[in-house]
């Protein structure tokens, strides 16, 4: 038999009073958190959780706030859309008027050519359209530099013609063909904006090498690129070759050999085709498309190259000079055909823009719905049942009431009791 002293009894009820003590202290610090784990110990596995849980919440976050400003940059491009649509709806107008033959010489130099020129300043105005942070709408990744600050850069010469004065001759590209991205969805990017040698092009863009490349062969293996996209050159390859990794590539060109074994490259959407030898090759300057004294694009075609296709600066230039000119026929044959196919591009991009920015509500709404399922997890795994927490609380409280009752019974009998 073991015998039980009021030692033992002291510990015992010491025990069950600090262990009550631990638990109700506990269980206030739940209350007035209102969280079920204060610190890792708690519970390892809900600590784990809420971690990911908060993890993903971050993530979700961020993307929200990237789609926020996805939506507002594809917001700008659609401005600057609208705005290229309802200048070249008038131009068409003008065109029309200015072709069916009952207007006087005098108002057709005078009047049309002079609106002409307006609509076409404001066109260069919206192409070097700046967002909301300073950079160029239609300039890809270019942001502008001192001499550089807009992708559009006029040329102008005086013209005595029609008394225009000084009138823009031609319109130079000086952005790149960087498409800005942003991450939507884990893994999933976006593009929110258009390089302005894509929108601002009337026609398929034809670039007629003047040299005969019967006999090449690419002296090393060397890698060129074409509207962004790599392509690798094999030491030997002759121009049957590389036409065929060009149009193998998945590009929106197609090579072609002329008579005179020349190459040839055209667009199969409106742009402006984009071309480069990286590191140190020379298969492009070789083959007679690239300048080999201004290689860097963009404006590094060969000189002797035969380019054809227009921009839409050099198309309303063109229907400007038609109209000066006064020659009806060309202005309502050659000239509103190529406004037709400028306005075909422009309705094409913003239908692609539309598309995108329908993606991108749908992709928002996707997002804050994901994060209210997150938020009820956490919730679910570290928020108390306020309720069930009192309860349990009242619940420890009587029992340590009990034991202090019970344990100041037990321990009140002593020695010295018994001996008075």
């Amino acid at each position: 038999m073991n015998r039980i002293t009021n030692q033992m009894i002291n510990n015992t009820m010491s025990y069950n009073l600090q262990r009550h003590q631990a638990e109700m202290d506990q269980i206030q610090n739940s209350l007035a958190t209102g969280k079920n784990v204060n610190i890792p110990r708690d519970n390892p596995i809900a600590t784990t959780n809420q971690m990911l849980y908060r993890t993903r919440l971050t993530e979700i976050d961020q993307f929200l706030s990237n789609i926020n400003e996805s939506r507002s940059k594809l917001d700008e491009v659609d401005t600057a859309l609208q705005s290229t649509l309802r200048i070249f709806q008038r131009i068409r107008v003008l065109t029309v008027q200015g072709a069916n033959g009952i207007y006087t010489s005098f108002e057709l130099k005078e009047a049309i050519a002079t609106e002409i020129n307006q609509h076409l300043d404001e066109m260069v105005a919206i192409a070097n359209t700046k967002g909301a942070t300073g950079r160029s709408v239609f300039g890809g990744h270019q942001t502008g530099t001192e001499d550089k600050p807009n992708p559009f850069v006029p040329i102008y010469q005086t013209l005595t013609a029609g008394n225009q004065g000084d009138a823009m001759i031609g319109v130079e590209y000086r952005g790149n063909i960087g498409k800005m991205k942003r991450e939507v969805a884990k893994g999933e990017y976006m593009d929110v904006s258009v390089p302005g040698n894509e929108v601002f092009w009337a026609t398929n863009q034809i670039l007629t090498a003047n040299k005969d490349v019967a006999g090449y062969a690419a002296p090393t293996n060397q890698t060129i690129r074409i509207d962004g996209r790599e392509i690798n050159i094999s030491a030997g390859d002759n121009l049957d070759i590389i036409i065929d990794k060009i149009n193998y590539a998945g590009l929106s060109v197609r090579a072609s050999k002329g008579g005179t074994n020349n190459l040839i490259m055209e667009t199969t959407t409106p742009h402006q085709i984009w071309l480069e030898d990286m590191g140190s090759g020379t298969v492009l300057k070789d083959l007679g498309l690239i300048n080999p004294n201004f290689p860097e694009p963009p404006n590094n075609i060969d000189p002797a190259v035969t380019i054809g296709g227009m921009s839409v600066f050099e198309m309303i230039i063109q229907l400007r000079d038609d109209l000066i000119r006064g020659d009806q026929e060309l202005v309502g044959g050659r000239d509103l055909g190529l406004i037709d196919m400028g306005l075909e591009n422009i309705l094409k991009h913003l239908a692609d823009m539309g598309a995108t920015t329908n993606r991108i509500e749908e992709l928002g709404k996707r997002t804050e719905y994901d994060k209210g399922n997150v938020l009820a997890m956490l919730s679910a795994s570290e928020d108390i049942d306020y309720a069930e927490t009192i309860m349990n609380f009242k619940w420890l409280e009587s029992v340590h009431r009990y034991a202090l009752a019970v344990g100041a019974r037990s321990i009140m009998p002593t020695l010295m009791d018994f001996l008075r």
